[in-house]
């Protein structure tokens, strides 16, 4: 008799076990069990506060220093890799190791570059040589991160616009309300200059004395929170919701009726597919990757420039004005939006992008 052929194994290099992407490896673990297994080089960062989500997927986390023997003997034989991370010394290690093989592998990220960009491309340059000098696959996390490879290394390799995904159906459940009384603004995310949450204060500030109606629900911790407070603490209409966890989040999101994403730059921002089935009209920018995939103007949100703060103010005066048909009508378009943005069919995207690339295939 011939022998079966031996399965298909992949491995995934990434940062640490986010919560989304641990849901993701999960999904694709119950629908290929024992194809993917994922090497995480943190088992936390600082900057992220979540208690995380239990693996069920193969893992192991890769400890400080250099990559070991094992970790590089299992990158060299695996059928396909996918790197997910390449700013740390043992990821540019193990994607060294990968192309010398001349087996196939992949490189999968955000949109590169914010602030610093010359300095992020050099970076790039010594970390990411092996992907210049050869034609393996890029998956952008969204069009516009694809756009940018494809800008930077060219048009003779594969692109796949491959976004992260995460369990919307915790958000699909909610129950949302259009209020006579008042319209809630939700921010979610780093009180930082990136994400843009000093111009929501100040466009908020103009906007709340004007408008009796509107409140604000500012969700997450950060370096701009004393900041904020010193803005707006005198506004009894902001409330300070704080960090929440993981699954303390849809909660949240059931009190809101717009959610503003104003982001400077956002490789993605899974708030806006998270605000978006939720049914919240949501407010973002032309620099957030995941507005750019999901938002449709004046049907399901507002796409306004990153860093106008009067676009922004604009945007929520708008919101804040919307009837009870027309608010009724952007939320029903928010959640059709994002029907087919679920995590298992971000499961399956993962599973067929990874045949494709142990197969060779040009995508």
């Amino acid at each position: 008799m011939t022998a079966a052929p031996s399965p298909m194994r992949a491995l995934i290099v990434t940062h640490f076990p986010s919560p989304y992407q641990v849901e993701l490896f999960n999904e694709a673990e119950r629908q290929r069990p024992g194809v993917v297994k994922v090497m995480y080089l943190f088992r936390k960062v600082s900057t992220r506060s979540w208690s995380g989500v239990p693996i069920s997927h193969a893992h192991e986390f890769l400890e400080d220093g250099a990559a070991t023997g094992a970790a590089l003997a299992e990158i060299r034989d695996a059928d396909c890799v996918i790197f997910n991370y390449f700013n740390d010394r043992r990821a540019a290690q193990l994607i060294r190791a990968r192309a010398a093989t001349g087996r196939p592998w992949c490189f999968w990220g955000e949109r590169p570059g914010y602030r610093f960009p010359w300095l992020a491309w050099f970076v790039r340059l010594a970390r990411l040589t092996a992907l210049r000098s050869e034609d393996q696959p890029i998956w952008g996390i969204g069009q516009w991160a694809v756009d940018a490879y494809r800008a930077e290394f060219g048009n003779t390799r594969s692109y796949l616009n491959l976004p992260y995904y995460s369990n919307l159906s915790r958000f699909e459940s909610l129950e949302p309300a259009y209020s006579a009384d008042h319209v809630t603004f939700l921010f979610s995310g780093s009180l930082s200059y990136r994400k843009g949450v000093d111009l929501l204060a100040v466009a908020f500030f103009r906007i709340s004395a004007e408008n009796p109606r509107v409140r604000l629900m500012i969700m997450g911790e950060g370096p701009f929170e004393s900041h904020l407070r010193s803005l707006l603490d005198s506004n009894d209409r902001v409330e300070w919701v704080g960090f929440k966890d993981w699954d303390q989040l849809p909660a949240v999101y059931e009190r809101a009726h717009v959610l503003c994403v104003p982001s400077r730059h956002d490789g993605w921002a899974l708030v806006v597919p998270e605000g978006l089935a939720a049914g919240l009209p949501t407010i973002s920018t032309t620099r957030t990757g995941a507005a750019l995939d999901l938002i449709e103007p004046n049907s399901n949100g507002w796409l306004i420039p990153g860093g106008d703060g009067e676009a922004l103010y604009r945007a929520m005066k708008q919101a804040a004005s919307l009837s009870e048909t027309d608010w009724l009508a952007m939320s029903r378009s928010a959640r059709s939006r994002v029907a087919d943005h679920s995590l298992a069919n971000g499961a399956s995207r993962l599973l067929q992008g990874i045949a494709g690339v142990a197969a060779g295939a040009r995508r």
